[in-house]
């Protein structure tokens, strides 16, 4: 359900991008063997295949950093815009060597074994007239240019403080051209970090890293920008979460790929999630209907006959271990006035939470004591967005880690502080909880 490298020359997982070519899936992700918390020593690039983007088998690492680089940094993949006569598929990646940091490239003609361009030509460097020379270099995401060609967005340090990217393009996707950095407004940060951009419609959204855990949206009429903040649900992930890229699934789906990761640094792959663009050029995040072969096992439930109190508890316990998804209806308030609802999430050493929403949908996430109810909001989550008065509500709990969604739109992506133990409860609720269905992550050997 939460997807994690186990491979021991992989280490911990971080950024994540995926590829799609005859019917197989690419999971890529930047590895850490020696993983040290607040340290950044990535030292890999690697893989792992599906058929489904639900069940994946892992290959191990596919790229290492040189002997010279300090450390290694993200990529993502492309397929030669001359395919048809090179049959090529590249990947970028950055490498920090002394105290300089810069593009890199390779090539693979399966997905799978990957072999770096040598020699200075397939190393691309600062343009100095736009970029500071030893400023951040790094993640080129490409999008396909009209006439041919691609576009390139990456993480930059531009010398104008109106600009917060680079921008370049590309005739055969491993020699880049830096151009002028689009201008950005509504980002704080002097320096975030493209995650990816693609056209929906007729605008050009980016994916931004606003850094952790921050990732928000841009929205432009143009390639070129200028890049404005989305005037609603500006910040896309707020969670134990980052570094969120699109993926445009073959069915033409657009979807967005994610990490999540516990409060003690250990990184999983997160569910694919649907980019969803309403009227109004608004994007979130939305459940993806390929999730559902995640659903192996039906599961049970019988609720407690106990409807006096405020919390109504299933009366067994389920297995969060390898993973559940629990849905049915919650009854939200009908004002501002009435106490929120939503669902309580028993865990181990008595540190319970609760995820709460008011009347208009709106969400907080935090620790609640089981006794008298008592709250303490971690995270305030508004996705700027009115829902039915009894929407309908996923939950999908792996040890500490969390997502939950409303009307099939994410609320977040959110690490509990201690693993769950399996007791679910019902917050101001009852008239409508039932029915509930769930279902375990169990594969049969």
């Amino acid at each position: 359900m939460f997807y994690k490298a186990q491979h021991k020359e992989t280490g911990n997982m971080w950024d994540v991008w995926l590829f799609h070519h005859h019917d197989i899936y690419y999971l890529y992700y930047l590895g850490n063997t020696d993983y040290v918390e607040g340290e950044l020593p990535w030292d890999n690039i690697s893989l792992a295949t599906s058929t489904d983007c639900v069940h994946w088998t892992e290959q191990g690492p596919i790229l290492k950093k040189s002997e010279t680089a300090n450390w290694m940094g993200t990529g993502s993949t492309w397929k030669s815009p001359n395919f048809d006569e090179d049959q090529s598929f590249y990947m970028n990646f950055s490498e920090e060597i002394g105290d300089r940091q810069n593009i890199y490239f390779a090539a693979s003609k399966d997905l799978i074994n990957w072999n770096r361009l040598e020699g200075e030509d397939y190393r691309f460097v600062q343009d100095e007239q736009w970029y500071q020379k030893k400023g951040r270099w790094d993640c080129i995401w490409t999008l396909a240019k009209a006439g041919g060609g691609l576009y390139g967005y990456w993480t930059a340090c531009p010398i104008s403080n109106e600009s917060k990217f680079g921008f370049g393009e590309s005739e055969d996707g491993i020699h880049w051209k830096a151009l002028e950095p689009p201008k950005v407004s509504g980002i704080d940060r002097e320096h975030s970090e493209v995650g990816a951009v693609e056209k929906i419609g007729n605008k050009y959204y980016m994916l931004m890293g606003n850094y952790f855990p921050y990732m928000v949206t841009l929205i432009a009429d143009e390639p070129h920008g200028p890049f404005l903040p989305a005037q609603k649900n500006f910040n896309l992930l707020t969670g134990h979460t980052y570094f969120c890229r699109f993926f445009s699934h073959p069915s033409g789906t657009m979807l967005v790929c994610h990490f999540i990761m516990t409060r003690f640094g250990e990184v999983s792959f997160a569910p694919l999630k649907v980019a969803r663009v309403d009227d109004e050029g608004t994007l979130r995040l939305g459940w993806w209907e390929g999730n559902e072969p995640m659903k192996h096992n039906a599961v049970s439930l019988v609720q407690t006959d106990d409807l006096e109190t405020d919390i109504v508890f299933l009366k067994d316990k389920l297995d969060t271990s390898t993973g559940i998804i629990l849905e049915g209806h919650l009854c939200l308030p009908n004002s501002k006035e009435e106490p929120r609802s939503g669902v309580f999430i028993e865990c181990k050493d008595g540190i319970d939470y609760a995820v709460l929403f008011d009347h208009l949908g709106k969400a907080e996430v935090g620790v609640m004591q089981k006794s008298d109810l008592a709250f303490e909001t971690e995270k305030s989550i508004d996705r700027e967005i009115l829902f039915d008065q009894n929407p309908r509500f996923r939950l999908l709990l792996k040890g500490e880690l969390m997502e939950f969604y409303l009307d099939d739109i994410l609320i977040e992506s959110f690490a509990l502080s201690r693993v769950a133990t399996g007791r679910i409860g019902f917050i101001r609720s009852r008239e409508s909880i039932q029915p509930l269905t769930a279902w375990k992550w169990h594969l049969q050997e």
